[in-house]
């Protein structure tokens, strides 16, 4: 494991439910912070240089789960170490870097992910099994929506383009909704007229380090912000699909609202991951339904998801570990198949994002180059 903050926190546990893996060591920015997470997460060695890990042949797979900036030169050793290479979160910091990491895949004998859990939740792939065998949708609407950057004392390394991208709600949050409705509906995003917003033109950055979902405390310094607090996107998808999605780290009250609501010509189809274990599907000429996750009444695919009885339920770490569990699976047999992003998925969605912010600059619609072909557009 490389890096020790949430998200490898939320690999750690989920990895230890996978049967026949065995999280042996953890790096982090320091020999001090890498013994006290190991320590903390129970893992018996630790590094304050990932290098020292990359060089270990026994060592098979490598959890890139680091700030933005270190994704491109951390996903890229471990790739020239022959390792196999789950990655947060973007690549890279531009689709410059994702680009690189694209090509470095194709020539690396490892097998490689990114994390786009949303996509392995049960009833997510549940809507995506009835969207494969109905009408094309026509409409699709969506939000992303948290409060944790509500104040202007909350402060993250995100705010940072440096360490972050020139993207932040876009980049954190919006990429996942992409991602998501991408995989969902099985089409491509490839025109955006995005508008980008901030509530706070200057934030007091604590003196104090902070961790992520924390606000800051004590003397802080007023530091000018460059990134977006929130943004609104019209898109549409190959096929003619139009859409429209919201995006937020400064909506009071909302938690985590990740939702899409497809329209289609027969039915529409609502999730709402702070409702993860329903899907509601919208009727015209009968009843509306809510389909609830239970193995019992889902398609295969979402079936294989599910790991309790209906009643008991089942949320994001479960998907982590569906996500996690499936990328393991392909190591094993890499003809297998499965549903994890991949690199060139992910570099999909940062060419898609940076298409939004050149639109918000430039003010109108932009189009999305297909990947492989943004160096003609």
């Amino acid at each position: 494991m490389i890096g020790a903050g949430f998200a490898g926190a939320a690999h750690v546990e989920a990895l230890r439910r996978i049967p026949r893996v065995h999280v042996v060591a953890i790096a982090a920015s320091s020999v001090e912070g890498a013994a006290a997470a190991a320590a903390r997460l129970g893992i018996e060695r630790s590094s304050g240089d990932y290098r020292e890990l990359l060089d270990d042949p026994a060592i098979d797979v490598i959890h890139t789960c680091v700030p933005n900036d270190l994704h491109v030169d951390v996903n890229l050793a471990a790739l020239d170490a022959g390792k196999h290479v789950l990655s947060e979160k973007p690549l890279g910091l531009d689709a410059d870097e994702s680009g690189r990491l694209v090509a470095a895949a194709a020539s690396a004998p490892g097998v490689t992910g990114v994390c786009f859990n949303y996509r392995h939740y049960p009833i997510v792939a549940e809507a995506r099994e009835r969207l494969s065998h109905g009408p094309a949708p026509h409409l699709v609407q969506g939000t992303y929506l948290q409060d944790w950057l509500l104040a202007d004392t909350d402060w993250n390394w995100r705010i940072e383009p440096e360490r972050a991208g020139v993207a932040r709600a876009l980049g954190d949050i919006g990429s996942h909704w992409i991602d998501l409705i991408q995989h969902v509906t099985g089409r491509r995003v490839v025109r955006v007229c995005g508008r980008t917003g901030r509530l706070h033109e200057t934030r007091r950055r604590p003196a104090a380090r902070t961790l992520t979902f924390e606000s800051g405390a004590g003397s802080a310094e007023p530091v000018q912000v460059r990134t977006e607090d929130h943004a609104t996107v019209l898109l549409e998808l190959d096929g003619g699909c139009h859409g429209v999605l919201t995006v937020s780290q400064v909506s009071p009250g909302m938690r985590n609202r990740l939702s899409f609501h497809v329209d289609t010509a027969d039915a529409a189809y609502l999730w709402n991951q702070e409702r993860p274990n329903r899907l509601w599907i919208g009727r015209r000429d009968r009843p509306s339904e809510e389909v609830v996750r239970d193995p019992l009444l889902l398609s295969a695919p979402a079936a294989r998801l599910t790991h309790y009885p209906a009643g008991h339920q089942e949320g994001w770490p479960d998907a982590l570990r569906n996500l996690i569990e499936d990328f393991y699976s392909s190591i094993r047999d890499p003809a297998r198949g499965g549903t994890v992003a991949t690199f060139a998925d992910a570099h999909a969605v940062t060419v898609a994002i940076e298409a939004i912010v050149r639109s918000a600059e430039e003010g109108r619609w932009v189009d999305v180059p297909a990947v492989g072909e943004e160096a003609a557009s």
